[in-house]
C-alpha cells in the first residue's frame, strides 16, 4: 500500500497512487521507472 510522501496519505494501489500525486500535487511520473531528479521535494 503507498503511502504519500508530501501528505501522508495512504493509498490502495499504485494507480490510485499516482492519480492522488498528480491530481492533488501536481507531480508527473517518470514512465521509465527511474525518478527524476527535478521532480523531487514537490
Amino acid at each position: 500500500m503507498p503511502t504519500c510522501s508530501v501528505c501522508g496519505a495512504q493509498l490502495e494501489n499504485d494507480i490510485r497512487f499516482m492519480n492522488h500525486m498528480m491530481e492533488k500535487h501536481n507531480f508527473r511520473n517518470p514512465t521509465g521507472g527511474t525518478p527524476d531528479r527535478n521532480s523531487r521535494g514537490y
